[in-house]
């Protein structure tokens, strides 16, 4: 992983099929003009022109028995030759006959270093029993966890959706949550709950076209746990786009190199292994 330079903390290279499907839903379905092309190299060209040096791949499980497949192909994204560093994600479905075995397989023998859950996607909740070993081993690991929290097909979360984040965070303290999309609609909510947990951050990934709406005043409040990233390649708004809207929080130099990069590559670098 660079160790300068932006990290885009929020993208899906997703495999074969499934990537194509996730695709189609967005452009024939939702009829939306996407930012990226749909192959791999092409995104991380586009993203590494945009001045990114470094992406998370999260692959999400969307139903029992795909999650070690969908780990494999991240972990040979992340190995391969692409125009930017790339961190291997992992996920898991609480459905998986042992969950915890396939995400200590993504960190010990598949170098993932940050973990998915997506919750709308998969039908599941972040407290669902399934995943009780789950949270205990990575507190143990110190592994990033970007939770999409909510239960509406869209993804469109509401408060009550982000009540179990802060269950969470109570029930394991040290486990560091990361809200995807600042919550999605429920900015003030997710910034709520990482203002009275210290291990809970939050990204600032766009949902399609809609960018993150917080005040310069919560990106400096929040700067040491907020997270740059964009959706790629699934989003009408391109890196530059969002990298735009976080220099409009008028950060200093500091807050906004934690931001863009500094806080992505501190978390990463905690993974114990």
């Amino acid at each position: 992983m660079s160790e300068t330079g932006v990290v885009d903390s929020h993208v899906h290279l997703l495999p074969g099929r499934l990537g194509a499907k996730v695709r189609s839903i967005f452009e024939d379905l939702g009829g939306y003009r996407l930012a990226y092309e749909a192959e791999h190299s092409a995104v991380c060209e586009q993203l590494a022109a945009e001045g990114v040096s470094t992406i998370w791949t999260l692959p999400y499980a969307h139903r029992p028995d795909v999650a070690e497949g969908l780990n494999e192909a991240a972990a040979a994204t992340a190995a391969s030759d692409l125009a930017v560093d790339v961190v291997a994600g992992a996920t898991v479905h609480p459905g998986d006959d042992d969950p915890v075995g396939v995400v200590r397989r993504a960190v010990e023998d598949g170098g993932a270093r940050v973990l998915k859950l997506h919750c709308s996607v998969g039908d599941f909740g972040p407290l669902d029993p399934g995943l009780r070993p789950v949270w205990d081993y990575v507190e143990e690991v110190r592994l990033p966890v970007v939770v999409h929290a909510g239960r509406a097909p869209s993804g469109v979360s509401d408060e009550e959706d982000l009540a179990p984040l802060d269950e969470l965070a109570r029930r394991h303290p040290e486990a560091r949550v990361i809200i995807a999309h600042c919550g999605h609609d429920q900015e003030r909510h997710a910034l709520r709950i990482v203002a009275e947990h210290p291990n809970v951050h939050a990204d600032l990934t766009p949902v399609v076209n809609r960018l993150v709406q917080i005040t310069p005043d919560d990106a400096a409040r929040h700067a040491d746990r907020l997270l740059f990233g964009t959706d790629a390649p699934n989003t009408e708004l391109t890196a530059a786009r969002c990298r735009a809207h976080v220099d409009g929080f008028g950060l200093g130099p500091e807050a906004l190199g934690a931001v863009l990069g500094g806080n992505a590559r501190r978390l990463v670098a905690d993974v114990r292994s």
